[in-house]
């Protein structure tokens, strides 16, 4: 049974989910202590036009008639916020990392079709940095079919945990392996233009002295803009339809910056790496596969 089982004719408000993730709170469990079910749904809907196209355009995907296959992450945002600032989540979610992200589209989903939300968290993994936690998110047609679904893996860090790693000992990709796909400019002002249209207002994206709060050197790029960029700059026809992305988050791309996309396909899966013109590092790395 949920600890709770929220349920929305209309997207809740992500302001005041962002008022209550600014509260201070635990950043580990107690012993035995687990992360609760809370679900959150929401009723079918047409996604706003307007957003869908300012989406569009931040991201870089052509107006084809058909939902980008990243937009549903924007449609469940209010619903992840709202379940993980729920009183029965047990931790401090402010600073949580994004560290990686699993998508399943069974079909291409048509910009102005009714879609349902259904988004849910339960459980965790202690890893070195502190604990893991999935976010489940499920797109429903009015036939009740599930057309499209994500798994977001999110990191709390422990402050007692030693991070390591870092940029020490990093071993580049094969870089020749890859052709360049594209190079454009990431503004120091996306991170606001994209945090309004995708609800996500964290202080770290949206201005370089709010980022220096908490311990960058200015304001960063949502991976989640990063990624979708990738995406529809190498997808194509791939991802008009069923398919599976995968995408794991590795540095921050501190605005403004030059984002370089790579890209190379073995048999049906193509294989992209976004990084800087110097390669000095990657932001992130992800895969592309068509269904069948």
């Amino acid at each position: 049974m949920a600890a709770a089982n929220l349920q929305y004719d209309a997207p809740p408000s992500v302001w005041v989910s962002f008022a209550k993730a600014a509260k201070p709170g635990a950043v580990r469990l107690r012993s035995g202590q687990d992360i609760p079910r809370l679900e959150a749904h929401l009723a079918p809907a047409p996604a706003s036009t307007r957003t869908v196209n300012k989406y569009r355009k931040l991201c870089g995907f052509d107006a084809n008639g058909l939902l980008p296959v990243t937009f549903p992450h924007i449609m469940a945002a209010p619903l992840h916020m709202a379940v993980l600032t729920h009183d029965a989540f047990p931790l401090k979610l402010l600073g949580a990392v994004h560290m990686r992200n699993a998508v399943h589209q069974y079909r291409a989903l048509h910009e102005n079709e009714p879609l349902a939300v259904h988004v849910a968290v339960e459980g965790h993994r202690p890893v070195d940095k502190g604990l893991e936690f999935d976010l489940q998110t499920r797109i429903l047609d009015t036939d009740e079919q599930c057309v499209w679904e994500s798994t977001s893996t999110n990191l709390i860090r422990d402050p007692a945990k030693k991070s390591g790693g870092g940029s020490k000992g990093w071993e580049p990709p094969a870089w020749d392996d890859f052709a360049v796909v594209d190079q454009w400019k990431a503004p120091g002002n996306i991170g606001r233009r994209y945090g309004v249209v995708a609800g996500d207002v964290n202080p770290i994206h949206m201005h370089p002295l709010a980022a220096k709060l908490f311990g960058f050197k200015r304001a960063i790029a949502h991976g989640m803009w990063s990624f979708a960029s990738c995406v529809a700059r190498s997808g194509g026809e791939a991802i008009e339809g069923a398919c599976s992305l995968d995408v794991s988050f590795k540095r921050p791309l501190f605005l403004p910056g030059t984002p370089e996309l790579l890209s190379r396909t073995v048999g049906s899966e193509q294989t992209y790496l976004l990084t800087n013109p110097q390669r000095s590092t990657l932001y992130l790395e992800g895969t592309i596969q068509p269904a069948g």
